[in-house]
């Protein structure tokens, strides 16, 4: 006799860990994954995009240069986060922080400038697709683009 309440024990344990484990598979599956930035794997797909005129004048090292700036320029206006951290705090939208793409334009190509680093269209190339990348790995809108990613 005891072996048929052990049995109905055993049955029930399984068929509410098979629910528990399709139901959070299902949620998992529908689940965007978190945007994480790897400045590495920026670097190399940003470098790898630029147009040829532009790798005439800047190098490697100018490009990352120009990407640590970029996200510095995000950190000093309230918009950055550490991963994990949802981006862009309820105070930075109390204080109308508007990461702008002409803002970051305009900063870095002062900061460049003023360093005597890369000139204005040559920033301008490398932080418009620095925000294509933020896009494609969904950092900044809803979803995700595919452009051909090393992730």
């Amino acid at each position: 006799m005891d072996w048929i309440f052990f049995l109905i024990g055993a049955v029930a344990v399984l068929a509410i860990a098979v629910v528990v484990v399709t139901t959070t598979t299902r949620q998992l599956k529908n689940q965007q994954k978190p945007a994480v930035y790897e400045l590495p794997l920026a670097l190399e797909w940003i470098a790898a995009r630029l147009p040829d005129e532009v790798t005439a004048r800047v190098s490697y090292d100018d490009v990352e240069m120009l990407l640590r700036w970029h996200l510095e320029w995000f950190q000093e206006i309230g918009v950055a986060s550490r991963h994990g951290q949802e981006l862009a705090t309820e105070q930075a939208r109390l204080d109308g922080v508007v990461a702008t793409d002409e803002a970051a334009i305009d900063a870095l190509v002062a900061r460049s400038l003023a360093a005597g680093g890369p000139e204005a269209v040559d920033v301008v190339c490398v932080l418009d697709l620095q925000m294509k990348y933020l896009v494609a790995i969904g950092a900044v809108g809803s979803q995700t683009d595919n452009l051909d990613l090393p992730l």
